[in-house]
């Protein structure tokens, strides 16, 4: 669906100076999230409105995580945001293959969340349909290239051009070609419509992760030749 919104831009993080609460992954990882607007009898509504919690919507126990989001059974994780309904992916460090498994996981726990609306419609007698909004393609750069804030910022930037033109063919729509950049700690979100074809979305990660790593290698090359120089 259309996220008009997005511009392709890199934007700051949404917590300038925040440290990570969690222990960084000591490898490159990949990690995917997507996005879906709540419609209830035909009519749009916010999930947290409808839910609650994310734990009233999935019948089996899940385990909190660090901010709101929650555990999936089946192995992903949870949340509402802003209005949105979210599924992540768990982080897969990247190697041979790790794109098909990141797509393959993203759409397991879709299909995981849908069944359980289902078994909600049939307890509530409401009809319950998701609309996808927006796809959230993270890699993690650690091991890859350690930048201060200030220089991620900068790595984003370059990325918005070069990600810009094949993002956009592999996985956005006609009504909104925009892909946000989006620095974060040590890490790099690209930001899209919600591509509702798995063999794209699979495709789109692979091409973002390939030039995310190929452009820290080549800073990190970059800066030690010019270090070695002199120049810094």
């Amino acid at each position: 669906m259309s996220d008009q919104g997005k511009r392709s831009s890199a934007s700051r993080s949404a917590r300038p100076g925040k440290k990570a609460q969690a222990v960084q992954p000591a490898h490159p990882c990949i990690g995917l999230e997507a996005e879906f607007t709540l419609y209830v009898d035909g009519r749009k509504r916010l999930p947290e409105h409808v839910f609650r919690n994310p734990r009233h919507v999935v019948r089996e126990p899940m385990i909190p995580r660090t901010g709101r989001s929650w555990h999936l059974p089946s192995g992903g994780a949870l949340y509402f945001d802003t209005g949105v309904i979210e599924v992540a992916t768990p982080i897969i460090e990247i190697g041979r293959g790790c794109c098909v498994r990141a797509g393959r996981s993203l759409w397991e726990q879709i299909a995981f969340v849908r069944e359980e609306l289902d078994a909600w419609e049939d307890s509530h007698g409401n009809a319950l349909r998701l609309e996808g909004f927006s796809a959230h393609y993270n890699i993690s750069v650690a091991g890859v290239c350690r930048e201060g804030e200030r220089d991620m910022h900068r790595l984003a930037l370059l990325l918005t051009y070069l990600l810009h033109p094949p993002v956009m063919l592999l996985a956005a729509n006609r009504l909104s070609t925009g892909v946000g950049v989006r620095p974060r700690d040590d890490r790099i979100e690209v930001t899209v419509d919600f591509t509702p074809d798995p063999d794209l979305m699979i495709a789109a990660a692979s091409l973002i992760a390939g030039i995310v790593l190929s452009v820290c290698e080549w800073r990190t090359m970059i800066s030690a030749r010019s270090v070695a120089a002199g120049f810094l």
